[in-house]
C-alpha cells in the first residue's frame, strides 16, 4: 500500500501476528525447557513467551465472562511470532506447534484468526484486574529469573503456597524470566495476613537469588524492596551504586528518600 502526497510517497508494510498456544501436563519443567532450547536453535524466534497458569486464565475468564480455549494442564506457554510476511509468520508459528508437540505438549492452538487473537489477549490484558477483583486485598512479588528456572521457581510458589495456607496465583514473561506473583488476603485477619505476606515476602526473594535472579524485574526497587536489594546485592555493590547517586545528585533531590537516603 502506498501513501503519501505531492511527489513524496511510502510504502507501507503491514505487520502480521501470529500466537500458539502450547498447553503441558506432566514435567513441565522438561517441556518448558525443550521449548526455550528448541526456539532458539531453530530460529522460530518468537516475539513473546508468556507463561500462564490454569489459575489465572480461569480467574480472566471469570472477570470477564469469555470463553478461553480450553487448558488441559496445569499451565500453558504462549508464544507470539510476528513479521511482515504471511508466510514466514506461518511457517514459524507451524515449526513451534511441531516442537512443542515433539517435547510433549497436550494441546496446541495456532491463534490466526482476529477473533481468537482478541480471545486470548483479552484475557491476557485483564490478569491483574481479575486478580484484584477475586480478593479483598492483595499485594505483588516481582521477579526475575533466569528461563531454565522458571518452572523451579514455579514449584516454589505452589510450596508456600500450602505451607502458609494463602491463594497465590501467579503468571510471567517467560521470554525473559520476570514473574508476577499475588499474594491474595482473602478473608485473612490483618495481623495474620501481614504475618503470612512478610514471611511470603522473605521466602520467595531469597529463593530468586538462590536460582540465579533478582528480587526486581521490571516494577523498580522504591521503598518495598529496600531490604531484599541490599541483601541479594551485597555491601559492595550497594557502596558503589551510593556513590554514583551521590556522584549525580549531591544533593540528594532525585527520587529522595528511596533506596539511598
Amino acid at each position: 500500500m502506498n501513501l503519501g502526497s505531492g511527489r513524496q510517497r511510502c510504502k507501507v508494510a503491514f505487520l502480521v501476528n501470529q500466537l500458539v498456544l502450547a498447553a503441558r501436563v506432566g514435567d513441565y519443567r522438561a517441556f518448558c525447557l525443550a521449548v526455550f532450547l528448541d526456539t532458539d536453535r531453530s530460529g522460530t524466534d518468537p516475539t513473546a513467551v508468556e507463561f500462564l497458569t490454569r489459575e489465572v486464565i480461569s480467574l480472566a475468564k471469570d472477570y470477564l465472562g469469555k470463553a478461553f480455549p480450553r487448558i488441559q494442564g496445569d499451565a500453558a506457554l504462549l508464544l507470539t511470532y510476528d513479521g511482515f510476511s504471511a508466510q514466514d509468520v506461518s511457517q514459524r508459528a507451524d515449526m513451534a506447534c511441531e516442537l512443542c508437540i515433539e517435547r510433549g505438549a497436550y494441546d496446541v492452538y495456532i491463534v490466526d484468526t482476529e477473533e481468537r487473537k482478541e480471545s486470548v489477549w483479552s484475557a491476557r490484558r485483564v490478569f491483574l484486574e481479575a486478580i484484584k477483583a477475586s480478593t479483598t486485598e492483595f499485594d505483588e512479588c516481582d521477579v526475575v529469573v533466569p528461563r531454565s528456572k522458571i518452572v523451579d521457581f514455579a514449584k516454589c510458589i505452589n510450596e508456600l503456597s500450602g505451607r502458609i495456607g494463602i491463594r497465590i496465583p501467579y503468571f510471567g514473561h517467560a521470554g525473559d524470566g520476570n514473574m508476577h506473583v499475588y499474594f491474595c488476603r482473602d478473608e485473612l485477619e490483618e495481623d495474620v495476613w501481614e504475618q503470612k505476606l512478610q514471611e511470603g515476602f522473605d521466602f520467595l526473594y531469597s529463593k530468586a537469588y538462590e536460582l540465579g535472579g533478582m528480587v526486581s524485574g521490571e516494577h523498580g526497587i522504591g521503598f518495598a524492596k529496600k531490604e531484599y536489594l541490599a541483601k541479594s546485592l551485597g555491601s559492595n555493590q550497594m557502596e558503589l551504586m551510593r556513590r554514583i547517586k551521590q556522584a549525580f545528585d549531591p544533593n540528594g533531590i532525585l527520587n529522595p528518600h528511596k533506596v539511598f537516603v
